[in-house]
C-alpha cells in the first residue's frame, strides 16, 4: 500500500487554537484526517500574552486531532501574524554574466539578493520574500525567466518581517507542546492558498481574513503578493460593543451577535424582538432588534474603512479585477460582504476552504481558512521533503531561504 506524507498545521488565533491534520496524496491533493481546536486564552489581537496558556490550548488541540487521525504529530507549519508584522516591496537588477547570457538558478539568487538587500533592525526577522514578477531585459511580467536569454535581470518582490520576540514566542510554545516547527508562514498568505484560485490571483484581488482579533490583508496583483497589512480590529471588537452597549456579558453578547447579527438595519423588521438572558439576579429582557444592528453596524463599517484606507495606501485598488474576497471567522456575519461592497467600492464575495476530500466537512467553513491554507502551502513547497535537513538547525542561511523562496514562486 503506497504511504502518504502527512502534515499538521496550527492556526494560533485570538478566539481559537486550531490544527489540522492533512495527508498529501500528489497533484495538490489533500484528504483532511483530523482537527482539534481550544479556546485561546493566552493570545490577544493576534499576539501571544501567555506562554503557559497558549502551549495548554497547542496541546489540547493537538489531542483532539490526533484522536481523530489515529495517529500522533510531532511537528506542525504555523501562522504568523499580529502588530509587529511589517511589509514592504523592493527592486533588485543584475547583469546577466553567464557566456550563453542564460538566466540561470543562480541568477536568481543574485537578483533577489539584490532586492532584499535592506537594513533589517535588530529586532525583526524576514519572514518571507514573495516574487511579484521577473524582467528580463525588455520583457515583462515574467514567472519563471530561466533559461531566457538577455543581459539584464530584475525583479519586484515583496519583503516580510516579523518581531523577533513574536517568532521566539511561538517557538516557546512549540518546544512546551514537544513539537517541531517545520516552517511559520504569513496567516494572509496561508488564508489565500485555502481561498483563492490561480485566476482570482491574476486578475487582481484582495483577501481579507477576519479574525476575533484582527483582519490579516493580502492583494494580489498579476499573480503574485503586491501588498500585505493587518488591521488590528476584528469581530471581538463587535462582540465588545454589544456587551457594552446592551449592559450583557461578553458570552450572551457573542451568542447574540451569532443568532441575530446583521449589518443592513432597512432588511431588519422595525417590531422584531431578540430576548437578552438574565444576568446576576437581572430579569431577563427584551429588545428591538434593529437596536442590535445599530450597534454592530458602525464597528464593522470603521473595520472597512481602515481597510480602505490600506487598499489606498497599497496603490493597488485599480488593479483589482478579481474584487475582494471576504474569510475568516468573521465573514459570517450576514449582511457584511454588502456593507463591505458600500464601504470599498469593489465586488464582494464570501470564501471558504474547498478542494479537499476526507473529513472535509470538519474545516470547510471560513474559520479554518488559515488552517487549512497552512497545510495547502505545505503541499505547494513540498516541505516535507526537505524536514530531515532541516531538523537540528534552529536558523536558516540566507541562500536556503533562497532556494524555498524558488520553490514558493516559480
Amino acid at each position: 500500500m503506497e504511504e502518504f506524507q502527512t502534515v499538521a498545521s496550527l492556526d494560533l488565533g485570538s478566539a481559537m487554537t486550531k490544527v489540522v491534520i492533512g495527508r498529501l496524496l500528489g497533484e495538490g491533493e489533500i484528504e483532511i484526517i483530523g482537527m482539534g481546536s481550544y479556546p485561546s486564552t493566552g493570545i490577544k489581537n493576534g499576539t501571544i500574552i501567555n506562554i503557559e496558556t497558549t502551549s495548554k490550548g497547542i496541546i489540547e488541540a493537538v489531542s483532539d486531532a490526533e484522536l481523530m487521525a489515529g495517529q500522533e504529530i510531532d511537528s506542525v507549519i504555523v501562522n504568523v501574524t499580529g502588530k509587529t508584522l511589517k511589509s514592504q516591496n523592493e527592486k533588485g537588477i543584475i547583469a546577466i554574466t553567464n557566456k550563453n547570457r542564460e538566466v540561470t538558478e543562480a541568477d536568481i539568487i543574485r537578483v533577489v539578493e539584490a532586492a532584499q538587500s535592506i537594513h533589517i533592525p535588530a529586532d525583526m526577522e524576514l519572514l518571507h520574500v514573495l516574487s511579484r514578477e521577473f524582467k528580463v531585459d525588455d520583457q515583462t511580467n515574467i514567472r519563471d525567466p530561466i533559461g531566457m536569454t538577455g543581459v539584464r535581470l530584475e525583479t519586484e518582490v515583496h519583503i516580510v518581517t516579523a518581531g523577533t520576540t513574536m517568532l521566539n514566542n511561538i517557538e516557546r510554545c512549540l518546544q512546551l507542546a514537544n513539537l517541531y516547527q517545520i516552517d511559520r508562514v504569513l496567516s494572509c498568505l496561508a488564508s489565500s492558498e485555502a481561498v483563492l484560485t490561480v485566476g482570482e490571483k491574476d486578475l487582481g484581488t484582495l483577501v481579507i481574513d477576519i479574525g476575533a482579533g484582527i483582519c490579516d490583508l493580502a492583494i494580489y496583483v498579476e499573480g503574485g503578493i503586491g501588498y500585505t497589512s493587518t488591521i488590528p480590529l476584528g469581530s471581538n471588537h463587535i462582540t465588545s460593543d454589544i456587551s457594552i452597549g446592551l449592559k450583557t456579558t461578553i458570552e450572551i453578547a457573542e451568542t447574540l451577535k451569532k443568532r441575530y447579527g446583521h449589518t443592513q438595519i432597512e432588511t431588519i423588521d422595525p417590531t422584531s424582538k431578540i430576548d437578552i438572558p438574565a444576568i446576576s439576579g437581572r430579569p431577563s429582557r427584551s429588545i428591538f432588534h434593529q437596536e442590535l444592528v445599530e450597534i454592530i453596524e458602525p464597528r464593522t463599517r470603521e473595520i472597512f474603512e481602515h481597510i480602505e484606507s490600506e487598499l489606498m495606501k497599497s496603490g493597488f485598488k485599480q488593479s483589482l479585477s478579481g474584487g475582494v474576497v471576504l474569510t475568516g471567522g468573521g465573514s459570517y456575519l450576514a449582511g457584511i460582504d454588502v456593507l463591505a461592497e458600500e464601504v470599498l467600492g469593489l465586488s464582494v464575495s464570501k470564501a471558504k476552504p474547498a478542494g479537499l476530500s476526507g473529513l472535509s466537512d470538519k474545516v470547510s467553513s471560513p474559520e479554518f481558512s488559515t488552517a487549512v491554507g497552512l497545510i495547502k502551502y505545505a503541499s505547494k513547497l513540498h516541505m516535507l521533503d526537505e524536514r530531515n535537513a532541516r531538523i537540528g538547525s534552529d536558523r536558516e542561511g540566507w541562500t536556503t531561504k533562497v532556494k524555498r523562496w524558488m520553490q514558493d514562486n516559480l
